[in-house]
């Protein structure tokens, strides 16, 4: 049998670009929830379509819908290959719909590995953040700045944008309703012995992947 483990952290950890690193190279499953809810509506299914209707809407998911399509989406996989969780459990009703979602397919979670960075770093990763308005293109004020100021590299327009929800107020509301939604889960698989944390503040892509690497193999 695989490993089995979930990336948990707040936004702008590196939670995503850590599982894809690491299911890559120790080749395990990277199930992202953003992908399986794609995945979903691309099949056309009952599930999917509901799934459809409240992302279009701009509503979140809801737990038992979220639940479901988890399960369902392992239940068409090879679980022998072991897998990173990336996104989900998100709360504490998600993470005991977990618990009972493996045991009916008799594997348990390794470990949940929390991906900690502090808060100044999080408004910073984000709020630095900015795009083209005519293609679209992503870039950061420190990470990924264009090559030429002020043109963009894709299409070069000069016009960029930026999310009103990646504003600094914003993104502080934004983190006090995931630490109040977090608290529970960390408890839980505290309590269990199960959780790993890292602290990947001021670190780079691949220091956090070394730390990783020697928890979890």
């Amino acid at each position: 049998m695989g490993k089995y483990y979930t990336f948990i952290g707040p936004i702008a950890a590196g939670k995503g670009t850590q599982a894809e690193i690491i299911s890559k190279k120790y080749g395990l499953l990277h199930l992202s929830t953003g992908q399986i809810f794609r995945d979903a509506i691309s099949s056309g299914s009952e599930l999917g379509q509901k799934v459809k209707v409240i992302i279009d809407s701009g509503f979140l998911v809801p737990d038992n819908l979220t639940n479901e399509i988890v399960k369902d989406m392992l239940g068409k996989i090879d679980l022998n290959k072991g897998f990173i969780l990336d996104g989900y459990p998100r709360t504490i009703n998600q993470v005991y719909a977990l618990e009972d979602i493996l045991f009916e397919f008799g594997i348990k979670l390794d470990a949940a590995v929390m991906i900690n960075i502090t808060e100044d770093e999080i408004v910073r990763r984000i709020s630095g953040r900015f795009s083209c308005a005519k293609c679209g293109q992503n870039y950061h004020k420190e990470f990924n700045k264009t090559k030429t100021e002020g043109v963009c590299d894709n299409c070069g327009s000069h016009d960029f944008i930026r999310r009103n929800d990646d504003k600094p107020e914003i993104i502080k509301t934004r983190l006090q309703h995931y630490y109040s939604e977090v608290e529970p889960i960390v408890d839980f698989y505290n309590k269990k012995k199960k959780l790993l944390e890292v602290d990947a503040s001021h670190l780079s892509i691949e220091e956090v992947t070394e730390k990783l690497e020697k928890l979890l193999f």
